[in-house]
């Protein structure tokens, strides 16, 4: 005895929906590249810094033309990229991302 089975339903893609969120991310790439991205350092333990400000805690930085101290910010004023962890910010919604890690 043959038993038909019954196909299931194909998945319906709202394609307006799609799109607006689609134009959303895009809209807001836009407005990173062109205002900047927050930025967020945290001292390595591996550091002759760490010690500075508090343990672990995440300062604002920018990345700047300083030669070999080009994270400008925090409580030491100025690092180089292998003294610190690098976070950025997207929005409030979410904890920073780490964005450098350790050689």
């Amino acid at each position: 005895m043959p038993t038909e089975l019954t196909p299931s339903p194909l998945r319906v893609v709202d394609m307006e929906k799609m799109r607006e969120e689609f134009a959303a991310i895009e809209a807001r790439q836009a407005v990173l590249t062109e205002d900047g991205q927050k930025l967020l350092a945290r001292i390595r333990p591996t550091s002759k810094y760490f010690g500075q400000g508090d343990e672990g805690t995440l300062f604002p930085v920018c990345i700047g033309p300083a030669g070999e101290y080009c994270v400008l910010g925090g409580p030491g004023g100025q690092y180089r990229l292998s003294d610190v962890d690098l976070f950025a910010a997207f929005d409030d919604k979410r904890p920073p991302t780490q964005i450098s890690f350790a050689n």
